[in-house]
């Protein structure tokens, strides 16, 4: 079994299940407003932690207490993760900050996301 495999296998066992919501094109109203279309729901597994706090990253700005280190699993997964992308885990939503794969010899074995909780 390969790594890809291996941590889609521990993903999916600790794993919860997630949606990642893709927002829709957006289009301008009569008013010229922008107008946001109908997100694209993708399916996920997700295993997410909170960050140990490190103030030199809250100093800087690069973290916010609350925040979630959310790994995604590959497995089934059609897209690539976008910073543009919102993630839903048990009927929160949290904005997607920052977007790493996982990808030793150019294979991506899952995802790891830093999320916020959307306000």
């Amino acid at each position: 079994m390969g790594m890809k495999e291996t941590a889609s296998r521990l993903i999916a066992k600790y794993g919860q299940a997630a949606t990642l919501s893709r927002p829709g094109e957006s289009t301008v109203d009569e008013f010229g407003n922008p107008v946001d279309g109908e997100p694209t729901l993708y399916p996920v597994t997700v295993v997410s932690a909170t960050y140990a706090i490190e103030l030199q990253l809250l100093a800087s700005g690069w973290l916010e207490t609350g925040d979630q280190r959310v790994f995604v699993s590959v497995d089934g997964l059609s897209v690539e993760p976008k910073t543009t992308d919102k993630l839903v885990i048990d009927g929160t939503e949290f904005e997607t900050r920052r977007i790493s794969p996982l990808a030793p010899a150019g294979e991506v074995i899952f995802w790891e996301m830093q999320v916020r909780k959307y306000v």
